[in-house]
């Protein structure tokens, strides 16, 4: 999606895209192949165990968030550096940018679910804290809800690190970080929950959106595309595979341990590394290939919000497993791609469209001029 503040990457709408793909397999692999085994409600507790790389970018597909993080980090910080915010604007564009869908589903969800319904637990969700325990749950209408929350979370705190970051420059995004890992170590060391701190917070997300903002700070003063960019996109690539297949061996997602003290970074860098490599890489693409990620990027925010919706919804009308083929992993993944995924393109189509893109259309730019000389490198 176009923004009217910085000019337009279509590199950063093809990784929208495939992240918001990569969360529809990762939840139908896991749910799907659960209810082939069990008729019990599903427990990460049995989470599956990888058998190469490549798997476990599926199985740990939950990254894909890590990397809608790291995106918002890196598009808020090149549309805005050293330029003037006018706060006012900023929140219109995220209200009329997340909140038109939100609501639809949070509707949605107040409809099927009345008896969740209470104004306390509404108001959770409304003002920005959909991601807390008591918030309103609205069944699978509202099971993505906690990352919009987090997202707005960082909304909130967004001008605060541009006012930092032209007071002490970059160097005071690296200390806030560590600052965060010390902060998640000492709530481990108290005995917290650490997949709820590292996983559902913004204390486990923040320093995600700062490595993005990293990046974005990197891409206005240093980035050129060549070949030796495009090669990081290739060793980028391979290093996430390989940090997830490890993060997996020790027990990926479901664990709650030490290891969400320093899993957010870790995650979050090596996919700004990608993204660094890939926006060079990105620029040798066909056009039509380019248009049709482009496309997907475009719908992704519904592609995110509906998918699993109708995931469930196959799932409830037992239409998850029409094929069966070897073990139920590979049953999950086939069904998501053959059934499950052109029915979530197609409604996703149909939000963005009818709900979506009118609200999109009415925003404007909220950066104006520039507060300080910069030798950033403009897309090509």
């Amino acid at each position: 999606m176009k923004s009217s503040n910085f000019g337009y990457i279509p590199a950063l709408d093809h990784l929208r895209g495939f992240a918001a793909v990569l969360v529809l397999f990762f939840h139908g692999l896991h749910y799907i192949s659960w209810g082939m085994v069990s008729v019990a409600p599903y427990n990460p507790s049995n989470w599956p165990v990888a058998s190469n790389p490549f798997m476990a970018l599926v199985v740990e597909g939950h990254t894909a968030v890590s990397l809608f993080f790291v995106l918002s980090g890196f598009v808020f910080t090149v549309g805005s550096l050293h330029k003037r915010l006018n706060f006012a604007g900023f929140y219109r564009n995220r209200l009329l940018r997340t909140y038109p869908l939100f609501l639809f589903f949070l509707a949605l969800g107040v409809i099927f679910y009345a008896e969740n319904a209470s104004l306390a637990a509404l108001l959770q969700s409304v003002f920005f804290m959909a991601n807390s325990s008591t918030a309103f749950s609205g069944g699978p209408f509202t099971f993505v809800s906690w990352s919009i929350a987090v997202e707005w979370q960082f909304y909130l705190l967004f001008p605060l690190l541009l006012l930092a970051l032209q007071r002490w420059d970059w160097r005071v995004l690296p200390c806030l970080i560590l600052a965060l890992i010390v902060l998640r170590a000492g709530l481990w060391w108290q005995g917290a929950d650490m997949l709820r701190i590292g996983y559902w917070s913004i204390l486990g997300r923040l320093d995600q959106f700062l490595i993005g903002m990293l990046a974005g700070i990197y891409y206005r003063q240093l980035f050129a595309p060549g070949r030796l960019r495009d090669w990081q996109a290739i060793y980028g690539a391979v290093l996430v595979l390989l940090v997830l297949f490890i993060f997996n061996r020790m027990g990926g997602g479901a664990q709650n341990s030490h290891v969400w003290i320093l899993w957010p970074t870790i995650e979050a860098a090596v996919w700004a590394i990608f993204l660094l490599g890939y926006l060079s890489l990105s620029r040798h693409f066909p056009k039509p290939a380019g248009r049709v990620l482009v496309a997907l990027g475009a719908v992704s925010y519904s592609v995110y919000l509906v998918h699993y919706v109708v995931l469930s919804y196959f799932m409830g009308q037992g239409w998850d497993t029409l094929v069966v083929v070897g073990t139920p992993i590979t049953t999950a993944l086939l069904n998501t791609l053959i059934f499950i995924l052109p029915v979530v393109l197609i409604a996703s189509a149909l939000t963005f469209r009818g709900i979506e893109r009118p609200f999109l259309r009415r925003r404007r730019a909220y950066v104006a001029g520039s507060t300080k000389a910069n030798s950033a490198i403009e897309p090509t």
